[in-house]
């Protein structure tokens, strides 16, 4: 048998780079640092080990300003043209370095070379020793380097798509062979390089002329063949198409020595691997390391940016058989600190199964209660007589360990620290904070199995060392947050003591009368019936409203819709919700497929969903997530609470069908016009905080300045307009938005935005003030002091980059109303007593469940508290409603 050849993939580095920029381009660290070109090049570096399975692998480089200084010689305007990398390109080529000298990849740059030339001569000398060669780039010149043991595998398109080109596939697709493809450039030219081969000849007729005199020399040694137009072209161009092939070819002569000492691939050090990636934040990538990549259990070293050493405690298992004696020494001393970890089989809190919790100041042991086998009211009686409810917890994910106790009947310690809320209010940006995450990437701690999906069996065997890293956690948080005094203030003053108020309010739930939904169900049934026929009788025939495709078929072609506005894809006419409203008013179909679309995901969504979501007491109970919104914003999911609409009918069916306990009565009370408020305190604006201080309305006082008439003579369009634009500019919004919105033509739309400026100069520096601190400091923060990093706002695309900046500016005003909010729950929550229960927040409103005969003094406790929540130069001010059902409010 022939020995097997050894293979050496060589990487043209800055092609490949270039893919994983523009790919990747919003990709940066926690704190802001650019990777989007790293992450890319790592990821086809992977995918070539997984696939390829090399020996050798080296990386080539076009060395800056010099690599093409010789053709540059030749030809002046040689890659003319081309655009400098932007900003963001740089500060990732170290961070490549670091990569690559982890991987064990040698770098190769020269003088006068190009990567493409370094490549060549590599596959020469390759060839010489055996060794069949692989070239990675995005350049397709390498093709004239095709041979029996050359292969290129080009990138086509992102990262994912990838052509190989060996002799056969090389010459099916060019019908031509790969010796010829230096002559086919020559002929034809290169616009991205700059190459002008003959004027005239494009690829089809090069081919041509190649077939028939099957290299340059043979074309023109046979030019008195070739007639007519192509003729007169090859004999003018003759000079360029020389020039051309000399610019274009591969010089394989560059003074570079193959040495795959130096290149072998097993000479990579996983440790440093794991530590590079670990650092870039490559989260998805450490999981998908090849064999060769990965770090021997026995062998981990540790990397972190501060010196954590888990010190993991002893594990006291205690079951109805097991360690029972030990329940004794469960008790804890006022305010000590308590690490503490559960789990329930059952959805808030319900069947509680295990709680683990610390005694000791230094955690060296953790007591883990089996409660399915030593009963509830075993656990109950031990934790009521511990003291646990004078201490102080930490944890990760605290909320749902509260609602266990809350099950157990225990009264709720405070929280010390929750470090899924810390990882949060450090960096809002990062998407997993599970405690398997946290540990492995910020803790090193590596060989961290998935502690978020273990069985009871499996938890219990793992809880010393959930315990250790998460006192782990605690301390490098602690260390992290001590330079950042405002994330320390809100933390201790909002998002901790917020965790027990949200426990209870998703453990009590919210009572739903299922049978009033299905009874309308059963009339959204018709009306949906009603609209579907409306709807085939204006399209005269019966299709799928909700395929995307049938509609577009519909409205495009059959009823023949303007399309001048409309987006494109691959499929063929964008028919989403945000394209129909610009055919509004075009035919009466459009609004009927709108009012289809509401009513059918509304039934879906709600209607048919929530009477199987509630518990035996009818009871419907939502989960608030802290760490979704960057601004620090509540969501409800599971179900969502917060998006039923408010302005519509069917929204308020569907709210009626949420109602209290017999003798009770819903309290909601509501922020009015919170972040414009908001907006004039933060950009110091005396008229608006005068505006609102004496009770007057706003956006009539907006619309007079504005149009220069007095406010009496605002209509009710004029009005709306300055409305939509009163809150529309606090979200980034354009004439383009405006427009669309209020009717108005882009011009109108947009001197009223400038004239709004000119009223409100104020606002125009702190949206100015606030989009250069994003720039130049990389982060924004609310009153509170919560901080949302902003590095998109660095980034090339210039979509990207203006989202980034619309984002920036709002945040300060909705976090700031989040956190005012959430300040105002946990006050509230202080206030009543156990006849009251908050049950939701609707963002700036806030929802309790009271006895009827209370309702005025929880009423003026809502009113009070939430509009004294902090000193502001400005009145809040607060709405209150009250109904035995929600949609009475």
């Amino acid at each position: 048998m022939a020995e097997k050849k050894k293979k050496l993939v060589v990487i043209d580095g800055k092609s490949v780079f270039y893919r994983g920029y523009f790919a990747m381009p919003n990709l940066s660290t926690k704190d802001g640092v650019p990777t989007g070109g790293v992450y890319g090049f790592a990821t086809m570096a992977l995918e070539i080990i997984r696939k390829l399975e090399p020996d050798y692998v080296c990386v080539a480089w076009d060395k800056p300003k010099t690599n093409i200084r010789r053709r540059l010689e030749i030809y002046p305007k040689y890659k003319a043209g081309r655009k400098p990398p932007p900003p963001d390109f740089y500060p990732q080529i170290p961070l490549l370095h670091e990569l690559l000298d982890a991987f064990g990849w040698p770098l190769y740059e020269l003088d006068d070379y190009e990567a493409d030339d370094i490549m060549g001569a590599l596959a020469v000398q390759a060839k010489e020793q055996n060794i069949e060669t692989i070239l990675v780039t995005s350049d397709l010149d390498m093709l004239q380097l095709v041979n029996g043991h050359v292969k290129v595998f080009a990138l086509k398109k992102g990262l994912s798509n990838i052509e190989e080109y060996h002799v056969e596939s090389f010459t099916e697709k060019y019908e031509i062979t790969p010796e010829q493809f230096l002559d086919l450039k020559a002929l034809k030219g290169d616009s991205s390089d700059n190459i002008p081969g003959v004027p005239g000849i494009g690829e089809k007729g090069a081919t041509a002329l190649l077939k028939e005199h099957k290299t340059l020399d043979g074309v023109y040694e046979n030019i008195d063949l070739i007639s007519g137009g192509t003729h007169k072209k090859l004999v003018e161009g003759k000079e360029s198409a020389y020039l051309s092939k000399k610019l274009a070819e591969i010089w394989v002569d560059a003074p570079i020595k193959l040495d795959v000492n130096e290149m072998d691939g097993s000479k990579c050090d996983p440790n440093k691997v794991m530590e590079v990636l670990t650092k870039l934040e490559f989260r998805s990538l450490v999981r998908q390391l090849p064999e060769i990549m990965k770090v021997d259990p026995e062998k981990i070293i540790h990397s972190s940016s501060v010196d954590v050493k888990l010190k993991v405690p002893e594990n006291i298992y205690i079951n109805a058989k097991t360690n029972v004696e030990k329940l004794a020494n469960i008790k804890f001393e006022k305010r000590m600190v308590v690490y503490m970890h559960g789990r329930s089989a059952g959805k808030h809190g319900r069947l509680p199964a295990l709680l683990s919790l610390t005694t000791d100041a230094d955690a060296k042991k953790v007591y883990t209660l089996d409660i399915k086998s030593l009963g509830t009211e075993k656990v109950t009686e031990v934790l009521k007589n511990s003291g646990l409810s004078d201490a102080m917890v930490v944890g990760h994910d605290i909320k749902n360990t509260f609602k266990i106790l809350l099950e157990l009947g225990i009264r709720l310690p405070k929280v010390e620290h929750d470090v899924l809320i810390g990882a949060f209010l450090i960096n809002s940006l990062r998407k997993d904070l599970s405690l398997t995450e946290l540990a492995r990437f910020d803790l090193g701690y590596v060989e961290a199995v998935e502690f978020d999906n273990l069985s009871d069996e499996e938890l219990i065997m793992h809880i010393p060392e959930i315990i250790a890293v998460t006192v782990g956690l605690h301390n490098l948080q602690a260390e992290q947050m001590s330079e950042l005094t405002g994330i320390i203030n809100l933390a201790n003053q909002v998002e901790f003591p917020v965790i027990s108020v949200l426990a209870k309010m998703e453990y009590h739930g919210i009572k739903l009368n299922g049978g009033y939904l299905k009874k309308f169900a059963v009339q959204l049934e018709d009306t949906i019936s009603d609209l579907q026929q409306t709807i085939y009788g204006h399209a005269d025939q019966e299709f799928n409203i909700a395929s995307p495709s049938q509609l577009a078929e519909i409205l495009f072609s059959k009823l023949n819709l303007p399309t001048d506005f409309i987006k494109k894809g691959k499929t063929g006419y964008s028919t989403a919700a945000s394209e129909l409203a610009k055919l509004r008013g075009q035919h009466p179909i459009i609004d009927l497929i709108s009012q289809y679309r509401e009513v059918t995901k509304l039934k879906n969504t709600y209607v048919d969903t929530l009477p199987e979501m509630v518990d035996e007491n009818s009871r419907l109970h939502t989960t608030f997530n802290m760490t979704t919104a960057q601004t620090g914003r509540l969501s409800s999911l599971d179900p969502n609470l917060q998006n039923i609409p408010v302005r519509t009918e069917l929204g308020k069916h569907i709210r009626t069908a949420f109602e209290t306990d017999p003798g009770n009565v819903l309290v909601s009370a509501d922020y009015s016009q919170f972040e414009l408020r908001l907006a004039a305190v933060l950009a110091s604006d005396k008229e608006m905080i005068d505006t609102f201080n004496k009770d007057e309305d706003i956006h009539t006082l907006t619309a007079a300045s504005v149009l220069e008439i007095k406010p009496e003579e605002v209509t009710k369009q004029q009005r709306y307009e300055a409305k939509a634009v009163n809150f529309g500019i606090l979200y980034g919004q354009g004439p383009h938005g405006l427009a669309e919105g209020t009717g108005m033509t882009f011009k109108q739309a947009k001197d009223f935005i400038d004239k709004y400026f000119e009223v409100r100069p104020k606002l125009k520096e702190y949206i100015k003030n606030t989009r250069d601190m994003a720039d130049k400091k990389g982060y924004v923060e609310t009153l509170l002091g919560r901080r949302r990093p902003s590095p998109d706002v660095k980034s090339a695309n210039f979509m990207v980059r203006e989202g980034a900046f619309r984002a920036a500016v709002n945040m300060p005003l909705q976090g700031t109303a989040a956190d005012l909010t959430k300040l105002a729950m946990v006050k509230i929550d202080e206030k009543i007593t156990d006849g009251c229960k908050m049950l939701l927040q609707i963002h700036d409103s806030i929802l309790l469940e009271c006895p009827e005969k209370d309702v005025k003094k929880y009423s003026d406790i809502l009113k009070d508290t939430m509009e004294n929540i902090y000193k502001l130069p400005v009145n809040l001010k607060v709405d209150i409603s009250y109904g035995k059902n929600w949609g009475e409010l």
